[in-house]
Formats: structure tokens, sequence, C-alpha cells
């Protein structure tokens, strides 16, 4: 069988095909299949190029090629205008597809939209009644740590008397003490020339325990050197 007859039966087959589908009532296709439909229609457009392209090279091969160029012309047309009607049912689906979901998306915020305000409201209410409790909690709060602040203050003053008081009594036992102070004075200066005693032999004890300290480590390290020096020989 010739290449032109088997393109022919083909377009015949894919015609009456597109006729049947146009015949029955259009079922509602999903955004997915009326994709699939577009890319099949500019597929076939292709396909019917390719197809008319070997048409015309068998053509050539014929002595008389002008009824066969027509034939093969019209076929060509005419799967073109079936693929063009495929791929524009397709994008004409999705169109019709996205509006509807535009449309089905716009009437669900308008149903939703008096449950979203209402929610809105309870919201805002909520919310002022938790801002209302923490003004309340902030004005408790406020009135604690007033009270808190007059008890330090009152504490404070109590300890400011009591230090007064103890002050006035340090001044009495100072003023004693000032009238007993030409005794006191020879006893305190003798217990300062002993305490200076003291110091001074300490100070001479810890004087001499430095220099013998200091002599043993001289002569230690003198020791270690002369070992050091007898084992490298």
């Amino acid at each position: 069988m010739q290449i032109g007859n088997v393109l022919g039966i083909g377009l015949m087959l894919a015609h009456a095909w597109a006729s049947a589908q146009t015949a029955q009532a259009p079922s509602p296709l999903s955004l997915d299949e009326a994709r699939a439909q577009r890319v099949r229609g500019k597929a076939l457009k292709g396909e019917a190029e390719a197809r008319y392209e070997a048409d015309k090279a068998a053509c050539h091969t014929r002595a008389i090629a002008i009824g066969c160029m027509s034939s093969a012309k019209e076929r060509h047309a005419e799967s073109v205008k079936e693929a063009n009607a495929l791929e524009q049912a397709g994008r004409k689906a999705e169109r019709e597809i996205r509006r509807s979901e535009v449309e089905a998306k716009a009437a669900k915020r308008a149903a939703e939209a008096p449950a979203e305000e209402a929610k809105q409201k309870a919201d805002v209410e909520r919310y002022r009644e938790k801002e209302a409790q923490r003004a309340a909690e902030r004005e408790r709060s406020r009135a604690e740590e007033s009270k808190k602040l007059e008890a330090r203050r009152g504490k404070a003053a109590a300890e400011r008397a009591a230090q007064q008081q103890k002050l006035a009594a340090r001044s009495q036992e100072d003023a004693k003490r000032a009238a007993k102070a030409p005794g006191n004075a020879s006893k305190k200066a003798e217990r300062e020339r002993q305490h200076a005693e003291r110091v001074k032999k300490i100070d001479e004890r810890s004087r001499q325990y430095a220099e013998t300290l200091k002599r043993r480590e001289a002569e230690e390290a003198a020791r270690q050197a002369a070992a050091a020096a007898a084992a490298a020989r």
C-alpha cells in the first residue's frame, strides 16, 4: 500500500474520531485533561505537517502530481483544522476551568465572609478582654510595688532611727572613755610598745629564716651543678 493511501486512511480515522467527539456532549474535564488536550492538538498539528511533507514527497515521485498534491493539501488543511479545533477546545476548557476555580474561590470567600467577620470580631473581643486583664494585672502589680516601697521606706526609717540611737550611745561611751583617757593612754602606749617589739622580733626571725632558706637553696643549686659536671665527665 502506498504512503499516501496509508496517510489518507489515518486522516479519515482521525476525522471520524473528531466527528464522534463533537457529536457527543462534552464531558467535564479536569485542568490536567484540558491541558493534555491542548498539548495533543498541538502535537497533531506537528504530525499533520509531517504527513503533508511525506505526501508532497510521495506526489513528486508520480508522473502526474497535480491531483495528488490537491488531495495532500486538502488532507493537510483538514488535519490542521481538526488539530486547531482540538487545541482551541483544550485552551477554552483551561480558561473555563480557571474561571470556574476563580468564581468558586470568590463564592467560597463570600460564603465564608460572615463567619470570618464573626471570627474576627470574636478575636477582637478576646484581645480586648486580655488587654483589660493585663491592664488590671499591671495595676495590681503597681499597687503591690507601691506597698512594698512604702514598707521598705518605713524599714529604712526605723533602721536610721536605731542607728542614730546606737551613735548616741556610742558617743556617750566615747565621752566616758575620754574622761578616763589619761590613765588609759599610758596603758595603751605600753601595749603599743610591747606590740612593736613583738613585731620587730617576728620580722627579725622572718629575715633570718629567709636568709637561711636562700643559703640552703644556693648550696643545693651548687651541689646539683657539681653533680651534673661530674656526670658530664
